[in-house]
């Protein structure tokens, strides 16, 4: 069953610079939930990393209630977001940020490790998740060593490997060819319906026919219909 994971209610986004104010993210309240993979679609510029920063508590919001798996983290220190992001939330990357001098192992250990995981049990836990996603057979390799793709199913093992209820993509297939691209979405997909909430950032509208949900993103404003051809163009 499915259930709301993450929710921003009237929130919004405003950057000053003097007496100059930039509208990021228009007041929009949104629903996310776990069995559901949705694509956040919009060109650049129209405020789809800004949405993803505050679902990931990466950034306050100037107005407006953020909460995650039901609870109200507007207003928590650095210190507690930091919390909430190690155990509810995993971010899979468009340039990967993997840690070059560290394996494919090493670099999924790194979260749980961060949790104060022995090394023991975080090796068995990062080989559990790279297995998922079918990189078993590279976990001793160095991203220099690594496709494109081989780099984002190790991004996407790392995410996984603290079992996080949600997982945010910003554009997780720009870095990879066509091939890779759709086994990475066809990964994303099996993950959603395993209970996840997969939340993926994109102004690729290749990408839509793997979701089960779109909302539309121009200059700033949300919507959950196609914006008309003059207010939305990719």
């Amino acid at each position: 069953m499915s259930k709301i994971i993450a929710e921003i209610k009237e929130v919004s986004k405003v950057y000053k610079n003097g007496d100059t104010e930039t509208i990021a993210l228009a007041k929009s309240s949104l629903q996310f939930r776990t069995n559901e993979l949705t694509i956040i679609l919009g060109p650049s510029g129209s405020g789809k990393t800004t949405l993803l920063s505050l679902l990931g508590c990466v950034i306050y919001p100037s107005s407006g209630k953020v909460i995650i798996n039901g609870q109200d983290v507007t207003h928590l220190s650095e210190k507690k977001l930091a919390a909430i992001r190690l155990n509810n939330i995993g971010f899979v990357f468009q340039g990967f940020n993997l840690i070059q001098p560290l394996s494919a192992l090493e670099n999924v250990m790194s979260p749980l490790l961060l949790k104060g995981i022995s090394r023991k049990s975080a090796a068995q836990k990062a080989k559990e998740a790279l297995k998922q996603v079918d990189m078993s057979d590279r976990m001793y390799h160095l991203p220099k060593m690594l496709s494109g793709g081989q780099k984002q199913r190790v991004a996407i093992a790392r995410s996984l490997v603290t079992e996080p209820p949600i997982l945010l993509c910003d554009e997780p297939t720009a870095s990879i060819d066509s091939k890779n691209a759709y086994k990475i979405m066809t990964e994303l997909k099996e993950l959603s319906t395993l209970g996840k909430a997969v939340l993926i950032v994109t102004h690729d509208t290749r990408l839509c026919k793997y979701a089960d949900r779109i909302v539309y993103l121009s200059e700033g404003k949300t919507s959950e219909e196609p914006f008309k051809e003059n207010e939305y163009e990719l």
